[in-house]
């Protein structure tokens, strides 16, 4: 966390605090009236005793205002730039077997990590600074009174914390893991329920079905009976606490009576921070793992070198004994020269390698051999070189404006409006949300969609993979002479299965 992030969070932790201890000053302060008010003190004493109680009033109020804004504003903050190291790890680990889990961190345990600093880390801190102020209160009280509340505070803030950790979360990670078999569980039935009824094996669905939630209720049930057990160590800590207090001050000796009541109302209010913040505390397993998950991700090495980039004199890409690769080579070296402007359509059968070599061009999969553009390596080159669609392009969950300004954010509506055209998409509105994952969307409509982002892209050359897929055979001809029309100039790499009308050189894989 930067300098400025740790300043922000550790004000908002204070502020917490402070509201925490105004609302310790308001109701002591109250006890300290009603009391103080009933021996008929000098109309000065009940008017400074008025202004306290109001003062911790609207102490507590603007505190805990302060607090939320600033609480929030540095964990966005912290957000953005954990983002940020997330990406550039995963980036480096594009082929990896871990990238669907990391691609997990970047997304659900970030917004988990968000509310393991808002839920558990800034209360726990604010409810010790609060709790020691407890104590110094008490201290000033008596000393019976803060040795009851010293013994609670202990059992408060470290004991009930610890039997969380150790017998509440491992159970919280197993209720995730349960619902996570449970929703595939439901996700496999919803896809296979008609065949399954036809051929008679939906009983096994079923039965699967029942197992997941069996397992789930199981898990759930041991984790409510141990909260009950946590919640009623917290209840006869509070209750003990209070039932202390009033007997041993009471009993003791040359105690002002508004001293007894400014404890009890003590002994009530003071673990306020700690029982506020208990609820969350008990169901952190999750965001617990989720926050340690993100932690170890960020603080990762990052595999992928960092070169200085530079510009090409000319577009000519030479592919010279390429084979590219996820894991380990599998394709035969490829060669080709391919002069700026010039079409390249590269066919060949379902799972040979057409998208692996996109990948490659595109600077996401490994390959053995050199690629270069106007003699630069392409490790060297600079951003924005290459664009592309790759099958299964993402569509966000925003609207249609948003989506094509990925590929070139300074870019005017009207033009926008024009590639719309050419991709035959002019009926959608630019205002337009298109749903997560698009699914306002039809197959074909995704697709023109990916197609638009790339010709909306300034890269000099373009790389579309199945560009045709799921569209009919008209509009697929007319789309192939919009696309060549729109690329004119520009170097265009097309992989396909359909025929293709125009160009330079064509592989077969």
């Amino acid at each position: 966390m930067k300098r400025s992030q740790r300043t922000t969070f550790l004000l908002a932790i204070l502020l917490g605090a402070f509201a925490l201890a105004g609302g310790t000053g308001l109701t002591v302060s109250s006890a300290w009236l009603i009391t103080v008010a009933s021996e008929q003190p000098p109309i000065m004493v009940l008017g400074v005793s008025i202004v306290l109680v109001r003062f911790f009033g609207i102490f507590r109020s603007v505190a805990r205002y302060l607090e939320r804004v600033l609480s929030h504003e540095a964990i966005f903050r912290k957000l953005t730039s954990l983002r940020v190291k997330l990406f550039r790890s995963i980036a480096s680990r594009l082929s990896s077997d871990s990238i669907s889990g990391s691609v997990k961190a970047i997304v659900d345990d970030v917004e988990r990590a968000q509310e393991f600093f808002l839920r558990i880390t800034l209360p726990q801190y604010a409810a010790a600074i609060s709790g020691l102020t407890t104590l110094i209160l008490a201290f000033w009280i008596n000393l019976a009174t803060f040795i009851i509340i010293l013994l609670a505070t202990f059992i408060l803030a470290f004991l009930v914390p610890w039997i969380s950790r150790k017998f509440l979360d491992p159970i919280s990670i197993e209720i995730e893991d349960s619902e996570n078999k449970l929703a595939q569980s439901i996700s496999s039935a919803a896809h296979a329920i008609v065949e399954a009824e036809v051929f008679g094996y939906s009983k096994q669905y079923r039965s699967q079905l029942i197992d997941a939630s069996s397992e789930l209720k199981s898990h759930e049930l041991r984790f409510h009976r141990r909260v009950w057990g946590a919640q009623l160590l917290l209840t006869s800590t509070l209750g003990s606490a209070v039932v202390l207090v009033a007997i041993y001050t009471y009993q003791a000796e040359e105690i002002l009576p508004v001293h007894i009541s400014m404890a009890i109302f003590l002994a009530l209010i003071g673990f306020e921070g700690y029982t506020s913040w208990f609820p969350n505390l008990f169901t952190s397993g999750k965001i617990r793992q989720a926050a340690s998950r993100t932690s170890s991700l960020a603080k990762a090495p990052i595999e992928v070198a960092i070169t200085s980039s530079r510009t090409p004199e000319s577009f000519q890409l030479i592919c010279h004994k390429v084979s590219p690769y996820w894991k380990r080579p599998f394709l035969a070296p490829i060669s080709f020269v391919l002069e700026e402007g010039e079409i390249l359509v590269i066919n060949g059968a379902s799972g040979v390698g057409k998208s692996t070599l996109a990948g490659a061009l595109l600077g996401l999969a490994h390959f053995d051999g050199v690629i270069t553009v106007g003699g630069v390596n392409i490790q060297n080159l600079e951003y924005g070189t290459f664009a592309g669609t790759l099958q299964g392009g993402h569509i966000f969950n925003t609207s249609l404006r948003e989506n094509l300004k990925i590929a070139s954010p300074a870019v005017n509506d009207g033009e926008l409006l024009r590639i719309l055209k050419v991709v035959e998409l002019e009926d959608l509105d630019l205002d337009e949300i298109l749903g997560e994952f698009g699914r306002s969307l039809s197959g074909g409509e995704a697709k023109r969609l990916a197609i638009a982002r790339a010709l909306l892209s300034p890269a000099r050359i373009l790389i579309l993979d199945e560009p045709l897929e799921h569209i009919d055979h008209e509009r697929a001809i007319r789309l192939q002479s919009a696309i060549m029309e729109e690329c004119h100039g520009r170097t265009l790499i097309v992989i396909t299965h359909a025929p293709w009308l125009q160009y330079s050189l064509k592989l077969e894989l």
